[in-house]
């Protein structure tokens, strides 16, 4: 396993042993012989994809209050066996883990959210610097909104086309990097970051502003999104936008069509927390 960068923790404080590998090969649909071997650009951009299209973004357990765990096991039992989606943190600390445990240097990284709103923003967000040999990868599986499919080359001023979207790393003044989308507009800064690598202690307290604070966006109304090669499909509070390379479509939740909405993300929640889901969403005259 590679050592640590210069000021990061070693490989062993994030707990990367305590996750099955295998729960997670068959959540993500690489069981077996499809499971790449080796730590290398191939190898790495076929996991990026694959939990990407397999695993949403999925805010729920914030909007209703459930508490959420950051531990590999409790990572694990939530987006690979019930199955659930999650947050950044969630998403990236569970991808990190499996790209250390095939053999990639792992750098956790802090970001602030730039896209979809205004002034400064807390450093709230987590993406992973990855790297074997010579070559850097950024990889953020859990960025939600526009999120890309496969690792960005860091570098400054690389850039990619993937299902639609047009994305630009650049590095700004030092030590600043930012992620671009292109927009209609032109060139829109998605978040911003540095290469300085995280502890698991600096998440813990990320983590606990985004499900708890009163003022933070993932505890308004849900937040779902699943990116495929072939779509992107959205929930945002009661609106359902689905997106494909050549067209999109709109529609309304329903009490009704509650829980197949979800199953169309790859989401299953347990009755209780489905029922209380609905009372929040569609309150009763007595409830608003």
């Amino acid at each position: 396993m590679s050592t640590p960068g210069a000021g990061g923790p070693p490989p062993s404080a994030w707990k990367c042993e305590q996750v099955d590998v295998e729960a997670y090969a068959r959540r993500v649909g690489l069981r077996g012989p499809a499971w790449p071997v080796g730590a290398d650009e191939d190898a790495l951009c076929l996991l990026h994809r694959a939990h990407a299209s397999a695993i949403p973004f999925d805010n729920l357990d914030f909007v209703t209050g459930v508490p959420v765990a950051l531990d590999p096991p409790a990572l694990v039992a939530k987006l690979c066996r019930r199955p659930r989606g999650g947050c950044c943190h969630e998403h990236n600390l569970l991808f990190g883990c499996i790209a250390q445990r095939q053999g990639f240097h792992v750098d956790r990284l802090a970001a602030r959210v730039l896209l979809g709103g205004e002034g400064p923003r807390p450093r709230t967000h987590m993406a992973l610097r990855v790297r074997h040999g010579r070559s850097d990868w950024l990889c953020d599986v859990g960025f939600g909104v526009e999120s890309f499919l496969d690792p960005l080359e860091l570098s400054d001023g690389a850039t990619c086309e993937q299902a639609g979207r047009r994305y630009r790393v650049r590095a700004l003044r030092q030590p600043f990097w930012a992620v671009e989308l292109k927009e209609q507009r032109g060139w829109t800064a998605m978040y911003s970051f540095t290469l300085e690598p995280q502890h698991p202690m600096d998440f813990t307290v990320a983590h606990h502003f985004l499900s708890t604070h009163p003022r933070s966006m993932l505890r308004r109304s849900p937040l779902l999104q699943l990116t495929t090669p072939e779509r992107r499909l959205r929930l945002h509070g009661l609106q359902i936008t689905e997106d494909s390379l050549t067209s999109r479509a709109t529609r309304t939740l329903t009490p009704f069509t509650l829980r197949s909405e979800l199953a169309a993300l790859g989401i299953r929640l347990p009755s209780g927390q489905l029922s209380d889901l609905a009372r929040r969403l569609f309150p009763t005259p007595k409830e608003r």
